[in-house]
């Protein structure tokens, strides 16, 4: 609806900020001449510093035109029109590449010792920041004017909720594209507004409002099963006359999930995430954690030859652990480690279970015996933990994410508690840097759950920074 219009004026904007590069120079140029031409007019005597022909300058585009593609690509796209459609706002936005490219300019000149007059560099921007702000302007009248003319597009809001007057508004702001309210359908009394509401009829009256009024589109709102029947109603009643339909896609029960729609040749599917799926983030996280395992092995190399010397001088046994753990959505992989609890803990574990200091199906108890004197420095330390590098470097782990938790333990889950299991498991995670074995299970779960939804490189980042003074000052180990 919109977005396809906020796309085309972005790239129309970007022709024209382009356009804007290659023509400020030949008129910076001759604005820089006339400005000296006419000092020297009034004043007499002006030392005029000799300007090389215009085709030496060809290099301001090699600068002028990357920055001007970024920022269209970075900003432009991405601002909605009620904020760009201010051109006070405009005076502002359009200093930051304007400025970008004096500092650009102003370095390259001074790095490779180029000969450039300082008014030459000054004229160029002065012209460059008007032609772009003149094609903001023009834009916008040319939105204004299209909008009040045939470009209109009369919009019908129907529904029984009262968002339906709310979305109206939304879309009342987006005018300059020619989007205008015809009216509702609704059973519901309009709000004290001091704009006027109109009310066409019910929405039982649909066909006979679009048979009877120039209608482009019309726009449901509504939940539940019943406003489902009434939308398919109307929906197939619209597609008979050819008249786009508009559904919001929080109209379906989700409150975590985010839809899009996704195609398999040429059919389409609304698809429900309640996991990151941003493809490029994800393959950015894969080769943070392939460099960040990498790095960490080098670094790591001399305790990988001290600590299986100690391990097999204080105890008897293999120096890696080897345990069974569940990856993403429960796929069972062969978690390593530096083994720190005597040969055969496992087969022991049930003579002491009921000393879990643990709430929920995770076993943690402060003293375990179990545990070895030195492996209660490698744990402390979490050096024991070193060789899950190999499994970042297989694929099985993550540098950041939810801890591998045990097949036994997963099938103790709550069902709300596996939605974990939906991320690939991690070195680190929140519960890592957030107290580790202070935490109860519950709270830890929850943690789990809150960096699944609001998962980000920056959030990945700042839980790597923090986890070295967790484990500097080994906070929350046992």
């Amino acid at each position: 609806m919109i977005q396809k219009r906020e796309q085309f004026r972005a790239d129309v904007l970007l022709v024209f900020d382009v356009l804007a590069v290659i023509t400020a120079l030949p008129l910076g140029y001759q604005l820089r001449m006339s400005l000296y031409s006419m000092m020297d007019t009034l004043l007499h005597n002006v030392v005029n510093p000799v300007l090389e022909s215009l085709p030496y300058y060809s290099w301001f585009f090699v600068v002028g035109i990357p920055v001007i593609i970024v920022f269209s690509l970075s900003s432009t796209r991405l601002r909605p029109v009620y904020k760009w459609r201010n051109l006070g706002r405009q005076v502002l936005f359009l200093l930051e590449p304007v400025a970008l490219i004096a500092f650009i300019l102003g370095f390259a000149s001074f790095l490779f010792k180029l000969e450039v007059s300082r008014t030459l560099i000054l004229s160029y921007l002065f012209v460059l920041y008007g032609l772009m702000l003149l094609a903001r302007a023009g834009f916008l009248v040319f939105l204004s004017l299209r909008g009040n003319r045939n470009g209109q597009r009369h919009v019908v809001v129907v529904g029984n909720t009262p968002r339906i007057f709310e979305i109206g508004k939304k879309i009342e702001h987006y005018a300059e594209f020619g989007y205008l309210i015809e009216g509702y359908l609704t059973d519901l009394v309009p709000p004290g507004n001091p704009h006027p509401v109109t009310v066409l009829g019910r929405p039982e009256e649909f066909q006979t409002v679009i048979e009877s009024r120039v209608i482009d589109e019309v726009v449901f709102i509504g939940s539940g099963n019943e406003d489902l029947k009434l939308f398919e109603r109307i929906s197939m009643q619209c597609e008979e006359q050819g008249i786009p339909t508009r559904l919001p896609l929080d109209f379906f029960p989700h409150a975590i999930s985010q839809p899009s729609l996704d195609f398999i040749e040429d059919q389409a599917f609304l698809t429900f995430s309640p996991v990151p799926h941003q493809i490029p983030a994800l393959m950015a996280k894969r080769c943070l954690d392939f460099i960040g395992a990498i790095v960490g092995l080098i670094i790591c190399a001399p305790l990988f030859l001290a600590v299986p010397i100690l391990i097999k001088l204080t105890s008897r046994g293999p120096v890696i652990y080897r345990q069974i753990r569940c990856g993403l959505y429960g796929r069972k992989f062969v978690l390593y480690k530096f083994r720190s609890m005597i040969d055969g803990a496992e087969d022991v574990l049930w003579e002491i279970r009921h000393l879990n200091e643990m709430n929920g199906p995770v076993f943690k108890m402060r003293n375990d015996p179990r545990i070895t004197p030195l492996g209660r420095i490698l744990r402390k330390t979490s050096i024991d933990e070193i060789p899950q590098f190999l499994n970042v470097l297989k694929g099985e782990l993550s540098l950041v994410g939810p801890r591998a938790p045990l097949p036994d333990e997963v099938r103790e889950y709550n069902r709300w508690q596996r939605r974990r299991l939906s991320v690939k498991p991690g070195l680190t995670c929140l519960w890592q840097i957030s107290g580790r074995n202070e935490i109860d299970f519950d709270e830890w779960m929850k943690l789990d759950l809150q960096y699944i939804d609001n998962w980000s490189l920056w959030l990945d980042l700042k839980i790597i920074l923090l986890t070295f003074p967790t484990v500097l000052f080994c906070r929350g180990a046992r």
